[in-house]
């Protein structure tokens, strides 16, 4: 968790002095210099939460292991493990990211589609594009704070 409380500090250092170069900017008419600080704030913004994501899927990664390992090792009927067994019970044996968010919260709840949409946002930018529709960084860090909490084998 101390890894999110640094990046926001981080973030919220970068984001503070780009924005009030950015006002400045506007302020004296130097649509140029202004245009350049959105810019930058953008990209700030798209870095820190591809980075911030990524350990919120680190975390879902080693959670889920756990889940499994745990459900593996635990249950003494074949019937009830035998899904169990066919799991990876290795963290680093590539498994569907959304296949492990769903062992670990409820498919369709609302932590499930949070984090989906993130997904989809963090796969936009990590392949080229930028965020899909409008984000609040702010609350992007409160919401995966909370997430990295609760989401547990």
């Amino acid at each position: 968790m101390r890894v999110f409380d640094e990046l926001e500090a981080l973030f919220n250092e970068i984001d503070n002095r780009y924005s009030s170069i950015e006002f400045e900017a506007r302020s004296k008419g130097w649509n140029n210099k202004e245009q350049q600080y959105q810019r930058k704030r953008k990209l700030n913004d798209q870095a820190y939460f591809l980075f911030m994501f990524s350990r919120l899927e680190d975390r879902i990664r080693i959670q889920s292991t756990e889940l499994i390992i745990k459900k593996q090792a635990s249950i003494q009927s074949w019937r009830q493990r035998a899904a169990w067994d066919i799991l990876p019970s290795s963290s680093s044996v590539n498994y569907p990211f959304k296949k492990r968010l769903a062992l670990l919260t409820k498919k369709g709840a609302s932590d499930y589609t949070l984090v989906s949409d993130y997904y989809k946002e963090r796969n936009s930018i990590a392949h080229g594009g930028s965020f899909t529709r409008p984000i609040s960084m702010p609350t992007v860090i409160t919401q995966l704070k909370r997430l990295y909490r609760i989401l547990k084998a």
